[in-house]
Parts: C-alpha cells; sequence; structure tokens
C-alpha cells in the first residue's frame, strides 16, 4: 500500500548506481517479459529488472522509453560495465533517455535468478524498520481508523507492548545516537566481519577488529565485505604495551612477567586490558570460542561491581508478538537463593536500560505453594528477598512457566497474581533449566535471542553463542554501546 524505499533494496542487493536522481519508493518489482503487457501505471510505482544479457527485452525497453513511457527505476541484472555491449549505440541512446526523464537506473554483477531469489525473500521475516518515511506512512494512516480519544490516550496498556520489530528499531536508533568504540577480539570471524560491516554503515557503533591486518583484509576481499571504514588493530602490535599493567593488577596472585606475556598471547586477555584501560567501550566476543574463555578473563580483570557477589546473564528473546527476557541462562549452574535473588535484581536493572517495564516470574516446576521441595522453597526465598529489596517492583514466585506468560493458564494457576501471564522477565532456578529452554524457544521458533548478555560487572563484556547468527552479533553489539553509557570510566 505505501511502497518500500528503493534505497533499502539496492542497499540489500549491494547494487552499483548508473543513475540516480532520488531514491524513490515502488510498491511492485517487474520481472520484464517480452510476452507480456503491463499496465503502464504500474511502470511508475515498480521496480523494474532486466538481465543486461538479454538484448530482445533491451531493444523493447528502449522503444517503450522512445515513446515518454516513464519507469520508476531500473534495475540491469548480469552486469559488467567493461563488457563491449554497454557501449553500444542502443545502450548510450537508453542513458540518454533515463538521465534526461530522472528515471533511476541501478545494476549488479549477480544473475536474474539469483537476484529473484533474493528479492523473494527481502523482509519475509522482517519488517524494513529503517525506513521511518514508511514507518511515519503506516502510523498516520492508522490514525485515521482509530478514534483520537484513543489514539492519544497515555495510560492505556497497549503503551506496555513494545513489538519485537519497534524494539529492534529502538535498540538500533538508541545505540547509534552513543557513539561508542565496541571491541571485537575474533576479528577474522567471518560473521563477525559481516556484523562489524553493517554496524559501520548503519553507525551503530565503532567496531574495532583485533588480529591480522592482512588476513582480515583476504577474508574481506574473498567474501565482498566491506570494511574500509573499520579500524583494525594487530594484537602484536600492542601486547607489549599491557605487560606491566596486567602484573599490577593481578599482583595478589603474583603474576610475573612470563605468566602475563602468556596469558597477553590470548586475544580476549588483551582485548579486557584494552577496556580496562579504556580504549574501547565494551567487549563482544564468543562466536569462536567458550563462555568460560571469554567471561575468565573479564572476572579477573574487569570484576564485578561491589554491590554484588556475583555475575549473570541474560537473554533478550525477540518472539513473534512479545518480547522475554530470560535469566541466566549461561553463568551461575546452581544458585543459591541469594545469588537467585542478586540475578532478579541485575536483570531488572538491565532491563530498564531497553525501556521495559519489569514483571518478574521467577521460575520453579511449582506454582505457588502447590508442592513442596528444596528447590521449589529455595525460589520461594529468592523472590521473598527481591521483594524486600524492592517492594515496588513487580514480582511472583514460585510459578510454573505457562502460568507466568499465558493469561488463561495464569487465571486458574494463579487467578490473584499481578504477575502471572503477563511476566515479561523469566528468572529460571539453575544453568540447566535456563540454558535448556532458551534454546528450545529459540531453535523451535526460529527466532533472534540477543546474549548472553553479562550484567554485575563493572564494564560492559558480552558473550556471544557458537551457533551465534550474523544479525544476533549486530544488536549485541547495538546492547554493548547503551550498556557502556551506564558506567563510568575506571
Amino acid at each position: 500500500m505505501f511502497g518500500i524505499n528503493v534505497k533499502l533494496i539496492c542497499n540489500y542487493l549491494n547494487c552499483n548506481i548508473i543513475n540516480n536522481t532520488k531514491y524513490k519508493r515502488i510498491k511492485y518489482i517487474i520481472y520484464f517479459d517480452k510476452k507480456i503487457f503491463i499496465d503502464q501505471q504500474k511502470f511508475n510505482e515498480s521496480l523494474l529488472v532486466i538481465s543486461f544479457k538479454d538484448y530482445k527485452v533491451i531493444n523493447i525497453i528502449y522503444e517503450i522509453l522512445s515513446k515518454n513511457i516513464s519507469f520508476n527505476t531500473i534495475l540491469f541484472t548480469d552486469f559488467i560495465k567493461n563488457n563491449k555491449d554497454y557501449k553500444s549505440n542502443i545502450i548510450n541512446k537508453i542513458n540518454k533517455i533515463i538521465i534526461n526523464n530522472n528515471i533511476s537506473l541501478f545494476c549488479i554483477k549477480d544473475n536474474l535468478y539469483n537476484v529473484f531469489l533474493k528479492l523473494e525473500n527481502i523482509y519475509k521475516y522482517d519488517f524494513p524498520i529503517n525506513d521511518t518515511s514508511l514507518i511515519t506512512d503506516i502510523i498516520n494512516y492508522t490514525k485515521l481508523y482509530i478514534p483520537s480519544t484513543i489514539f492519544n490516550q497515555k495510560d492505556l496498556n497497549y503503551k506496555f507492548y513494545i513489538s519485537p520489530f519497534i524494539f529492534k528499531y529502538n535498540l538500533i536508533n538508541k545505540a547509534s545516537k552513543f557513539k561508542k568504540t565496541i571491541l571485537l577480539p575474533e576479528g577474522n570471524e567471518i560473521r563477525t566481519l559481516k556484523a562489524a560491516s553493517i554496524c559501520a554503515k548503519k553507525n551503530i557503533a565503532d567496531c574495532i577488529l583485533l588480529g591480522k591486518i592482512k588476513e582480515i583484509i583476504n577474508i574481506a576481499k574473498k567474501d565482498n565485505i566491506n570494511i574500509d571504514h573499520i579500524n583494525i588493530i594487530d594484537p602484536d602490535s600492542i601486547r607489549n604495551n599491557y605487560i606491566e599493567k596486567l602484573m599490577y593488577i593481578r599482583k595478589n596472585k603474583l603474576l610475573n612477567e612470563y605468566e602475563a606475556i602468556q596469558l597477553l598471547k590470548d586475544n580476549m586477555f588483551l582485548a579486557t586490558m584494552m577496556l580496562k584501560e579504556n580504549k574501547v567501550d565494551g567487549i563482544v566476543s564468543g562466536a569462536n570460542t567458550t563462555t568460560a574463555n571469554t567471561i575468565r578473563p573479564a572476572l579477573q580483570i574487569i570484576k564485578t561491581l561491589s554491590k554484588y557477589s556475583i555475575i549473570s546473564s541474560i537473554f533478550i528473546m525477540l518472539l513473534p508478538t512479545n518480547i522475554l527476557i530470560f535469566g541466566d541462562c549461561a553463568i551461575n549452574p546452581n544458585p543459591n537463593y541469594k545469588q537467585l535473588a542478586e540475578i532478579a535484581i541485575q536483570t531488572v536493572e538491565t532491563s530498564k536500560l531497553f525501556d521495559f517495564k519489569p514483571k518478574v516470574a521467577m521460575i520453579s516446576y511449582s506454582t505457588g505453594r502447590s508442592a513442596k521441595g528444596i528447590e521449589v522453597e529455595k525460589v520461594h526465598k529468592a523472590t521473598k528477598l527481591v521483594k524486600n529489596k524492592l517492594p515496588n517492583l513487580l514480582i511472583d514466585g514460585p510459578l510454573q512457566y505457562d502460568a507466568a506468560i499465558i493469561n488463561s493458564v495464569a487465571k486458574y494457576k494463579a487467578p490473584n497474581s499481578l504477575v502471572a501471564g503477563k511476566a515479561n522477565i523469566i528468572i529460571f532456578p539453575d544453568l540447566n533449566t535456563g540454558n535448556t529452554t532458551y534454546k528450545a524457544v529459540q531453535r523451535a521458533s526460529n527466532i533472534i535471542s540477543i546474549g548472553p548478555i553479562l550484567q554485575g560487572i563493572k564494564q560492559p563484556v558480552n558473550d556471544l553463542s557458537r551457533g551465534t547468527s550474523i544479525e544476533d552479533i549486530i544488536y549485541t553489539i547495538a546492547v554493548t554501546a547503551i550498556q557502556a553509557t551506564k558506567y563510568i570510566k575506571i
């Protein structure tokens, strides 16, 4: 109905520009075939995709253009500029008409079939959240059918709901405002490289890649990844700068020079020292290594905030129609009730960075006091402790998972609860439960899960699952940039 900005399509396909007076909006994508007739009106609203090798179609296009029938945008596939056909008489004539009539013209080396496949999947699972003009048009159109007394009311429940699309939009928008520098120690990892490239392009954060410069450049060239505006640091050129500093930090452990040198050969230790010295604002790592290897340097060098006894982790689960925060799914195997309470409090604090209105469910195999047992009692005591420390927080437990998030279940299992059926923060009783549940939900629902996001630590260091996607990494970088705003330089 509203159309999509051609710029988004060009960025998605990585097109080259031949003539672009202004990025326009299109409602249709037409793969031109000489056997069909297309209503002229559709040309004005369409992206016309033509193979540069199809000379018969190119002749037909010339004939149409010669009759002053205008197009919105044309995309040539199978395009090679140095090809002799590029300088042919008919192509020169088409170019002249296109320029004179302010028609946008783009080209791509890829063949017509591959472009078709890519465009078939564009926004299949996602909404173009960066197209602010489109979003504004949709809002204004919606206003026409919603009474202003409802649309402008400030205290309705829908104001507490943030869709996954809007959450992602807000996350990227918020991170880009802070201009934080995020260090990626796995600089030669392909998913990390692609994520860094996208972050640079969208100004989400200034990413620094740690690794051998020539190796990273070669990987980027091989996979056609643009890293022109990304800083690369060779770890060998800076390791010696941190030997004495690391020895001082670990003096209580009697760390000697040889041991410090050995530790700094690990890029994660080196990266953590750079963060400690405020050379960067945060770290994202873990695509190629375990969680333990990511957080060990952070615990030894950055250390836990003084008000907490542990660090913990959360995953932001972007479900199809809702957002949930899961904790702890990566760090603490079997927390006691005091530690479980800390995990809940840390999670509430983190959630507020992303404008959550926390409703916390403390999960167990029992709802309320319907069953007895050591694990149920642990959850009950943890919930009571959190209520004492944060009396205004909406929290309940023990709750079973279904009672926590499904209204129809909650009204039978916990009818008097202010949280049951409406929880948006889920605190699991142990790592076995949390890690298993997050992976089951993520894979079964085919959703984005951002994390593990570490909390309770003095400076932001965030882990990645080894099964992470490029999109997961991008959003974890954005989260890290936002986390960095609450930390005081130490």
